[in-house]
């Protein structure tokens, strides 16, 4: 199956988890970070759902799931303790146009979840298609090897870049100068991931500053 990868908004969008699995905490503290309006179906509470619902940060309805409960939801994430209900939950899914992430059930799934390296917004999915999900967690730790946390940094500062760089009217020095500051940034964190950001950072600077420069004499 070929996949097209996709990164979404979750931001205060309505997301249903339904919970009972052993990956179910790290499901939720994604969902959560992704800043999703979280709904869980739990009949326990194994993940500190009382205390997240305290807090304003979930809604938790205290059952399983039931025909209709994906009604309204932009996204459902289902990862409950018994996979037998996923031909109902996806049929369900298919009825209501909603996409679903069947954890570790790619057959009943219209999404599939991969692994993700986070250095700040610097985000590097690994997928399998569903095939090895392990294989892609261990893909994702060789990475992480790779991308030390001043990537991340890195990242924070070319944002602030953006609205400097735009000013600029062509297009074609506009996407010159951007390559520029990348190739020297990446060179200089090959090179030494912590010294080398400060260096990075002064050269991309040097570089703006005279690309101003030249558009402004």
């Amino acid at each position: 199956m070929t996949y097209f990868p996709l990164m979404l908004d979750l931001q205060n969008r309505p997301v249903l988890l339904i919970a009972g699995g052993p990956e179910t905490g790290a499901k939720l503290q994604a969902l959560l970070q992704a800043g999703a309006r979280l709904t869980v179906l739990a009949e326990e509470d194994l993940w500190g759902l009382a205390a997240l619902e305290r807090e304003g940060r979930i809604r938790w309805l205290r059952r399983g799931y039931r025909e209709g409960d994906l009604e309204g939801y932009f996204l459902v994430v289902s990862h409950p303790k018994d996979k037998a209900i996923h031909p109902q939950v996806k049929a369900e899914a298919e009825r209501r146009r909603v996409f679903l992430v069947a954890v570790d059930d790619p057959e009943n799934a219209s999404a599939i979840l991969p692994a993700v390296l986070r250095r700040g917004e610097l985000l590097v999915a690994l997928s399998t298609s569903g095939a090895a999900p392990a294989l892609a967690v261990r893909l994702k730790e060789r990475l992480g090897q790779l991308f030390p946390e001043a990537y991340g940094e890195l990242v924070v500062f070319l944002r602030t870049l953006r609205p400097k760089i735009a000013r600029i009217p062509s297009f074609e020095e506009r996407k010159r100068l951007w390559y520029r500051i990348v190739d020297q940034a990446l060179e200089a964190l090959d090179l030494d991931p912590q010294e080398g950001l400060a260096k990075a950072i002064a050269q991309a600077e040097k570089a703006l500053a005279e690309e101003v420069a030249a558009w402004t004499r």
